[in-house]
């Protein structure tokens, strides 16, 4: 075996090495598109639970989250996990607001529901997310409202 051909087999294993652990760094840091919803102005009511209730279930928080739209446009949100539940908080969604705030010691996100009137009666709808969650979750919730005029009992 020359000189040559073993310094080439080496440079290409070396090469090989590298572009691997380039695709790998390319994809850290960057959401992969498996988890993220398709949302649309479009959406029915039906699919805009379904979408809330994906993402209540698929995060790593200590409870298991569940939305039901009621009549008179309230959200009743169900926070449940094995060792105890919350239970369930109704909040009339057009009388509140939407607020994403930040954990500062682990960067992690909760979206709640603010009622307007008393901002001290938060109701947190989904906490421990990354930030493109957070925005589909209130996104999602900005877009509740629009089906109250839709709701028989309901009128706006």
């Amino acid at each position: 075996m020359s000189r040559r051909s073993a310094v080439q087999r080496t440079a290409g294993r070396l090469g090989a090495v590298l572009v691997a652990c380039t695709l790998a760094a390319c994809s850290e840091g960057y959401y992969t598109q498996q988890g993220v919803l398709t949302l649309s102005h479009g959406m029915s009511r039906e699919q805009v639970l379904a979408a809330m209730n994906k993402l209540g279930h698929e995060q790593p928080s200590d409870h298991h989250w569940h939305y039901q739209l009621l009549s008179g446009c309230v959200l009743e949100v169900h926070a449940r996990r094995l060792w105890g539940s919350r239970e369930p908080q109704q909040v009339a969604i057009r009388e509140a607001e939407v607020h994403k705030d930040r954990a500062s010691d682990t960067g992690d996100f909760s979206v709640s529901l603010v009622p307007r009137t008393a901002s001290a009666m938060a109701t947190v709808v989904l906490d421990r997310m990354d930030e493109v969650d957070a925005s589909q979750m209130v996104w999602l919730l900005n877009n509740l409202p629009r089906f109250c005029a839709v709701d028989p009992e309901v009128r706006p």
